[in-house]
């Protein structure tokens, strides 16, 4: 005589949560991984790796000048980039909030501001620049 066991609903459900919570555990992290490893890279060996030097680069560049051109407080929004648009639109948002400004969508904006790629001059020097646009 066999017998069948039947399966509770409520752990078939908890399996299922679980493995969705795990695959979007591993999506997240993967930014994370690779930021890291980039930035051991800049610390132990600066011409280890040279993407993520000019990453860095490109970055602190996009800081400095949306400090200098861009007013604590306003309101931008940001222009799609021609290459990169999404690390591009994270990375402006995230300048935008370190600099206490808020990302709008739509008319009431102070700034449009975006990034457009430039012609590195040697290896290590910046690869954009940043465009800001005043909006009347």
């Amino acid at each position: 005589m066999t017998t069948t066991k039947h399966r509770d609903p409520t752990m078939i459900a908890r399996v299922v949560v679980a493995l969705v919570g795990v695959g979007s555990l591993l999506l997240a992290v993967q930014g994370a991984v690779q930021a890291t490893s980039q930035g051991v890279a800049l610390m132990s060996d600066r011409e280890h790796d040279l993407h993520a030097l000019q990453r860095h680069v490109d970055v602190e560049t996009l800081w400095r000048q949306f400090v200098e051109q861009v007013p604590t407080g306003s309101r931008v929004s940001l222009i799609p980039a021609r290459t990169n648009k999404d690390l591009w639109h994270q990375r402006l948002s995230e300048l935008a909030a370190l600099h206490g400004c808020v990302v709008v969508q739509g008319a009431p904006q102070d700034y449009s501001v975006g990034v457009a790629s430039v012609q590195r001059k040697r290896p290590t020097s910046p690869g954009v620049r940043l465009v800001v646009r005043k909006v009347d």
